[in-house]
């Protein structure tokens, strides 16, 4: 019976560290070290707006990149304010989730120890030595928890998209939820009860991640979407241009191939955003459906990518065709100065 009873407690220690074992690899908090949602993929977007700013006016005389670079520096002392004050923000929680990572670490290495122990019946499993190393574990579990959603709050109170306040809200629920789990995890006095505490941790960390992992992927949405609307209008006024130098008889053909490519690709990357938006939506998302709608978001953004690559292509092609039209304008006007001094 006693024979029995260890093995079941054994069964409770290797149930907890599978059950506990998605953080140091998990991918939340792949996602959360790589900026997923707010960091690369965002700045890529910035990257996009940047290069739409920078061409956005070229053709017209009275513009230039020094233009787009005064537009930079009016940037209100507010908003570079609240910059810095992010950064200063998130350098400070990156420490922490430093320190709970190893702490994290020491913890699980003196739990698979005890584990190891119990397995050679060297110590009995709800003996106060194994109780205490469940518990220090499973603190340090949890603390890990809640600093990469501190960190997850901070980017989506900084990143300002849709239904900011309300996600906000959501992850800091959760983080409350995982404060009360570690009060009951110092209360429990056995491995089982401790199991309790586990299970209930896991729940709140799955939805918390796919709370996580929904608001990054809209708010890179929201920002591909503003950047595919400038990009259609962008689109008509080329239209336009082309149709302009092709009435002083420049060759604009491969202007016009390049053109069709990058409507193309911007079509191509609105439906991928779209797809994307309909499973964020959707109501019961799996983190399956997040994973996919993830991988639209990625389409969408290869897509930009290309279309931003064709755009300087064709605004450095228009200028030089620009450059043909002045050229020739100028040495007819020459040729009309010279007749008429003959």
């Amino acid at each position: 019976m006693k024979k029995s009873r260890i093995v079941q407690d054994l069964a409770c220690f290797t149930i907890i560290l599978t059950l506990l074992s998605l953080l140091p690899g998990g991918s939340l908090a792949a996602r959360i070290s790589s900026d997923h949602g707010n960091g690369n993929q965002n700045q890529y977007i910035e990257g996009a707006f940047v290069s739409y700013n920078e061409t956005d006016n070229v053709g017209e005389k009275n513009s230039s990149e020094s233009d787009v670079k005064q537009e930079r520096k009016n940037l209100s002392t507010k908003n570079q304010n609240n910059v810095s004050d992010y950064k200063q923000e998130r350098k400070q929680l990156e420490e922490e989730l430093q320190l709970h990572k190893q702490e994290y670490n020491e913890a699980k290495e003196d739990f698979l120890k005890i584990k190891d122990r119990i397995r050679a019946k060297e110590l009995d499993p709800n003996s106060e030595e194994a109780l205490n190393a469940t518990k220090f574990y499973l603190n340090a579990s949890i603390n890990y928890m809640i600093s990469h959603l501190s960190i997850v709050e901070s980017n989506m109170e900084y990143s300002s998209g849709n239904r900011t306040d309300e996600k906000v809200s959501a992850i800091d629920e959760k983080i409350k939820l995982l404060e009360v789990e570690k009060a009951n995890a110092a209360n429990a006095s056995s491995q089982k009860e401790l199991l309790v505490v586990v299970r209930s941790v896991r729940e709140v960390w799955n939805d918390a991640e796919k709370i996580s992992l929904s608001s990054a992927g809209q708010t890179v949405s929201e920002k591909i979407g503003e950047f595919l609307e400038k990009s259609e209008n962008l689109s008509e006024r080329l239209d336009v241009k082309v149709e302009n130098l092709k009435e002083t008889d420049v060759d604009t053909s491969e202007i016009e191939v390049k053109l069709a490519s990058y409507i193309s690709y911007i079509k191509s990357a609105q439906e991928k955003k779209v797809m994307a938006d309909s499973l964020y939506s959707g109501e019961n998302v799996t983190r399956e459906d997040m994973r996919t709608a993830n991988n639209y978001l990625r389409q969408s953004l290869n897509d930009i990518s290309k279309a931003n690559k064709l755009l300087r292509e064709i605004f450095g092609e228009l200028k030089n065709c620009e450059t043909e039209v002045d050229n020739g304008t100028e040495a007819r006007n020459l040729t009309k100065i010279r007749e008429k001094r003959g």
